[in-house]
């Protein structure tokens, strides 16, 4: 079935999507207000690069936190706003009417997740790289 025929639903979000969505902007703004509140006490030159051992071995300078920062929000956004289209995506099984809601609802949740988890992997990166 062609994307331009297939059903476009307005889907409602339950609570627990409400709540991973609040949990994902949370943790992008916590990252935010982290660097923004905690950037002069940072070191001159943070870790741009880890071995394998996981010891840094390319520094830079500690604006590049904002670079991380900017990166996580652009995608944040980017997959927010492919959320409403879920029309568009691809899927395994042909969409009907009748499997159109039920699949749709699948395909947002996986991003909502995919988003909340690229969120924290970048807090957890910034976090580090601050620390070090």
């Amino acid at each position: 079935m062609s994307n331009t025929k297939r059903p476009v639903i307005k889907l409602k979000l339950s609570i627990f999507d409400k709540g991973v969505e609040a949990f994902g902007l949370l943790v992008l703004l916590a990252g935010w207000i982290y660097v923004l509140v905690a950037y002069s006490r940072f070191a001159d030159s943070i870790p741009t690069h880890f071995s394998i051992n996981g010891k840094p071995n390319a520094f830079g300078p500690k604006s590049d936190l904002y670079q991380l920062l900017t990166v996580c929000t652009a995608l944040y956004v980017l997959l927010s706003v492919a959320n409403l289209f879920p029309q568009y995506f691809n899927y395994l099984t042909a969409i009907t009417p009748e499997n159109a809601k039920r699949q749709y609802t699948i395909a947002t949740r996986t991003l909502r997740y995919l988003k909340v988890l690229i969120v924290l992997m970048f807090a957890a990166l910034v976090f580090i790289t601050s620390r070090y």
